[in-house]
């Protein structure tokens, strides 16, 4: 018996593309909101930022009759060069733009504009190395409870102020703290009927909430090194322990390249950046 199927009627059955994209998955940029920023002082000029340093004083003891005192301090200064030039760009012939039922320029111009956030974003986490806290945690051994409050006095002990920490880990080490319940079980928290910070959560995507009062991220972009046990730097910083100065904040720009028939776009960016404080942050090994 001859029948009729899909291959032998296949010209008459049609392939549906679908109006919408699937563009490629991003990562959580978190960093740049969360660090001392300077891009005012150098918005359309220069090429270094130099930060004067002030050293405490020490009290001494006044005998009566006595002269004070007096101290003379050699300070120092924190320097952020501007030396980073970033730039993502593309080309569209006018024969895709003619037949292209999609907005290409437009989805591309995104995704420029993430490559060049993420190039930022992965230049402050970098920055781990440069901490001189010691660190805490153990390569290739989640995160523990003792850890994080190990990582919590460690920043205590150089007094860097409460207000303004964070953490930032892998999404692997925000699964570890999630299987503690001291921090997701309402038996330990006190209240059955309320959420807990770490379920309930502030308003951003990557918060996932907060340990002991400090806000508490997950991303992908946590550095790891490649080794056995693989290590990976997740970090608890204060605000002042990482700068950032931006000196042209992500531009697009586009051009018709009439030799090509086509339109180059492109986007960049001028920034520095630095540690400011080393001893405000510790590496959370894991």
């Amino acid at each position: 018996m001859a029948n009729i199927t899909t291959t032998t009627a296949a010209v008459f059955i049609p392939e549906v593309w679908s109006l919408e994209t699937l563009r490629a998955a991003e990562a959580s940029l978190t960093m740049a909101p969360m660090i001392k920023r300077y891009d005012s002082l150098v918005r359309g000029r220069g090429d270094t930022i130099h930060i004067p340093n002030i050293s405490n004083l020490t009290a001494n003891d006044k005998t009566q009759g006595s002269e004070v005192t007096t101290q003379a301090i050699t300070e120092t200064e924190t320097s952020i060069s501007i030396d980073q030039w970033k730039e993502t760009s593309f080309e569209i012939e006018d024969i895709v733009k003619t037949q292209s039922q999609y907005d290409l320029r437009s989805e591309y111009t995104s995704k420029a504009g993430y490559a060049i956030a993420e190039a930022i974003d992965s230049d402050l986490l970098g920055l781990y190395s440069s901490l001189t806290s010691t660190d805490v945690g153990e390569y290739g051994v989640d995160v523990t409870d003792a850890t994080l409050v190990t990582a919590i006095e460690t920043l205590d002990n150089v007094n860097a102020p409460l207000e303004d920490r964070y953490f930032i880990v892998k999404p692997s080490q925000k699964s570890a703290v999630m299987k503690l319940d001291k921090f997701v079980s309402a038996y330990h928290l006190g209240d059955v009927n309320m959420s807990s910070p770490v379920q309930k959560g502030p308003n951003s995507r990557y918060l996932w909430g907060e340990i002991y009062g400090i806000p508490f991220y997950y991303s992908t972009q946590v550095n790891t090194t490649a080794g056995t046990p693989t290590q990976t730097h997740n970090m608890l910083f204060h605000k002042e322990a990482f700068a950032l100065a931006l000196q042209q904040a992500p531009r697009t720009q586009a051009s018709y390249w009439q030799k090509d028939l086509a339109w180059i776009v492109t986007v960049d960016t001028i920034y520095g950046f630095s540690v400011l404080r080393s001893t405000f942050g510790v590496e959370v090994r894991s």
